[in-house]
């Protein structure tokens, strides 16, 4: 791929920008509640917590349906020119949110603007999630052999915003800023600005704009034909076997992981006994796990694009596996092999799918034709995610076991789905990509 200085230019231009977009939507999407909770509180006159946290499911659940407009998009006019009105978009929610005013310090809920502030927020959780597809949709399209490690560079942003901690940026806004969060969106918005003008004049949608080839390479990839093949219709794409499995395995997969991530803290605090909670106690094999989430973001990248994308997807499988049992017989003590593989499972369950997914899909279905696969699989993978919230707190919450059952059902459901799928890439009738999957 470094010999092609050209290709080298957009290769790295492409991780870089992808990288940036990825740290900023996971500082806006999950470190902007830490921050928003922090200076608009029920005591200092501002809006319930539930108030705050219904734009955030109705952004998650708004994300779906545009997810398929998007992925329809990506086909009729490239992803670049989905990608910049969604950062526009994210833009325009930001300094929605500044407008929109409800600070303690400015008299809370009755010097503020409920509804916009809620449109807001809803605008930023989607368009968050939107970017980020435009993001795995890129690497498809530019990636082959070496597809796996520009999604685990890209990618690596969330688990470095993680790392550097949402609770140390909301400290900064409540003591530096005095409580004032107008600065940070205000610069976030100019950030989205920046990212977009990037990705107007340096990013291509294919290499072949540029008089290139996937991974740098001279020529074509033997996998393609020869002459550019029409993108297959949505009803083509629902009448793939490969498709409905890819749906159950990657559903599954991405199911359990934000099932896990998302009442990882409620369970600790539900095993915690007098003193000290679990959850305290446990915090710096947590914070650890952040940190060591972003190497693993890469590795399992690199092992996508070494053992094939299939074969870590079940290797993803069963780290899941063994994560949702640990939370599920969670003890309650931190000790120190407790609190290694609570971290271990931390970094797997925060790292893993968003890199595995893509690049199972560009395996499946190969990269002409997979942004037409994405258009059925994305909404369905956020639809999922959504209804992980709700039904998670219909099961308890995190704190009853009832949960863990359905997350460790699910995990070998995909499991099994992914050795099906595997089997039919393996022997159906399917042009071989270059990579090992």
């Amino acid at each position: 791929m470094f010999k092609n200085r050209k290709f080298t230019f957009y290769a790295i231009t492409l991780c870089l920008t992808g990288l940036l977009y990825a740290f900023l939507c996971a500082g806006l999407d999950g470190g902007r509640m830490q921050i928003i909770r922090s200076v608009i509180t029920p005591d200092g006159g501002g809006w319930r917590l539930a108030q705050i946290e219904l734009p955030m499911t109705v952004g998650s659940f708004l994300a779906v349906p545009l997810a398929f407009i998007c992925c329809g998009a990506f086909l009729r006019s490239g992803v670049r020119q989905t990608l910049i009105p969604c950062t526009a978009a994210a833009a325009l929610g930001c300094v929605g949110l500044v407008c929109a005013n409800g600070l303690d310090i400015f008299g809370g809920a009755a010097a503020g603007h409920y509804w916009l502030f809620a449109l807001s927020l809803a605008v930023i959780r989607c368009a968050c999630i939107l970017i980020q597809t435009a993001l795995a949709a890129l690497c498809l399209q530019w990636f082959i052999r070496f597809r796996g490690r520009a999604l685990g560079v890209v990618f690596m942003g969330a688990p470095l915003f993680s790392a550097i901690g949402a609770a140390a940026l909301a400290n900064f806004v409540r003591t530096v800023l005095g409580g004032d969060h107008r600065p940070f969106y205000m610069g976030a918005a100019a950030l989205l600005g920046l990212l977009a003008l990037v990705a107007r004049f340096l990013l291509r949608d294919r290499p072949e704009e540029t008089g290139l080839y996937p991974d740098g390479d001279g020529r074509a990839p033997a996998s393609e034909p020869d002459e550019e093949e029409p993108p297959m219709s949505l009803a083509q794409v629902l009448k793939d076997s490969r498709t409905w499995l890819a749906l159950i395995a990657l559903g599954a997969l991405t199911f359990a992981a934000a099932g896990g991530l998302s009442f990882l803290e409620p369970r600790l605090l539900a095993k915690g006994g007098g003193g000290p909670t679990l959850l305290d106690r446990a915090a710096p094999w947590l914070a650890l796990g952040s940190i060591l989430a972003i190497p693993a973001s890469y590795i399992f990248g690199w092992l996508c694009d070494r053992l094939g994308s299939l074969w870590t997807a079940l290797l993803l499988g069963l780290t899941e596996l063994a994560s949702i049992y640990l939370l599920w017989h969670f003890p309650k003590e931190a000790t120190l092999p407790n609190g290694v593989a609570l971290c271990l499972a931390a970094a797997c369950l925060m790292s893993g799918a968003p890199v595995v997914v893509p690049c199972v899909i560009g395996h499946t279905f190969g990269r002409p034709r997979s942004l037409a696969a994405c258009r059925a699989i994305f909404p369905w993978l956020l639809l999922v995610t959504a209804l992980t919230g709700p039904l998670g707190a219909l099961l308890g919450g995190g704190t009853r076991s009832r949960l863990y059952v359905v997350l460790f059902a699910a995990v070998c459901l995909g499991l099994t789905a992914c050795l099906a799928l595997l089997a039919v890439c393996r022997f159906g009738k399917r042009p071989k990509d270059k990579d090992k999957g």
